[in-house]
């Protein structure tokens, strides 16, 4: 009955339009952060933030780090989408629909979370059984440069 109101519908929908220029305003800042500070600080954060912290061309620890961010990005993704399909519930005011709506997005996104900690799992089993440690990945050959004329 709520989410047929077209005020309560509007509302909803300036909510999540907000909601998403924040979270992309905020990942846009991060990912195009100028890297001065990096140059302060020549010391890596303490573990848990240890793995953000990698040398020169170290094609095993960005990739690890991407895949580290990558999962994370997906976990608070499956988070949001199981918080606002419990808006949903909230607001669906009685209505049979609405209810079975916001039922079926909260099963996805804890599916979702289900199959985001497989994934990670499997894929841990897989480099242990191969013996593969991407820390140890090496270097992308260099495309020689002519010299300056």
């Amino acid at each position: 009955m709520l989410l047929t109101n077209p005020k309560n519908i509007y509302i909803l929908d300036l909510v999540k339009k907000k909601l998403l220029f924040l979270v992309t305003s905020v990942l846009s800042y991060l990912a195009f952060a100028s890297s001065a500070s990096a140059q302060i600080l020549n010391t890596c954060p303490a573990p848990p933030f240890d793995k953000l912290c990698f040398g020169q061309g170290a094609l095993g620890d960005i990739i690890g780090a991407f895949m580290s961010f990558v999962f994370i990005v997906a976990v608070v993704a499956a988070l949001f989408y199981l918080l606002w399909g419990a808006v949903r519930w909230i607001f669906s005011g009685g209505d049979k629909a609405a209810i079975e709506g916001a039922r079926g997005e909260i099963l996805a996104a804890i599916i979702g979370l289900i199959i985001l900690f497989f994934i990670a799992l499997i894929f841990n089993v897989l480099l242990g059984f191969f013996n593969v440690n991407i820390a140890n990945l090496t270097e992308l050959p260099a495309i020689p440069t002519p010299p300056p004329l």
